[in-house]
């Protein structure tokens, strides 16, 4: 019986181990002001690259606009993004993420959780029905500077459960 609980232990510690990098933020689009030429576009790049878990960086002049992927089990940071482009006198003007997490109630409010990041939901007319303790991929625009973060849901997709 000892060696059962043992191996449920492990089994369960594995499980919840494996659970951050699955739950996270995995990108962020910022609109941006100021980032219209290519030498603020490539000094921009240099410090975001700087900061520890992004993945691919993607910056459009047209649009004045900055995607960027996160690497698995990377920490959603939206003030050190925020810190590194005013550096270059870059602004943000909208800030919109694309995670994978699930919906939690709590004191009758409602919160996005993905991965360690805990984001208030904001309802609208418009908002899409988000299930509650489901693991879903969402969309939406986010105001980080608020506590607790506000995110407002555009979009909603299932996500498929791997069989492990």
């Amino acid at each position: 019986m000892k060696l059962r609980q043992q191996l449920m232990l492990i089994s369960a510690v594995a499980v919840i181990s494996v659970m951050p990098a699955f739950a996270q933020v995995e990108k962020a689009a910022m609109k941006t002001t100021g980032i219209s030429c290519g030498t603020c576009a490539a000094v921009s790049e240099v410090y975001l690259r700087q900061l520890a878990g992004i993945d691919k960086i993607s910056i459009s002049l047209s649009k004045e606009a900055i995607m960027v992927s996160y690497k698995p089990g990377a920490a959603f940071q939206p003030k050190q993004l925020r810190d590194a482009l005013k550096k270059t006198d870059v602004g943000v003007v909208q800030l919109q993420i694309s995670a994978r997490g699930r919906l939690q109630e709590q004191d009758g409010k409602r919160f996005f959780v993905a991965g360690s990041d805990k984001f208030l939901v904001v309802s609208s007319a418009d908002s899409p029905l988000v299930p509650a303790n489901t693991t879903v991929a969402v969309e939406g625009i986010l105001n980080d500077r608020l506590d607790p973060m506000q995110l407002k849901i555009l979009s909603v997709k299932p996500v498929k459960q791997e069989n492990r």
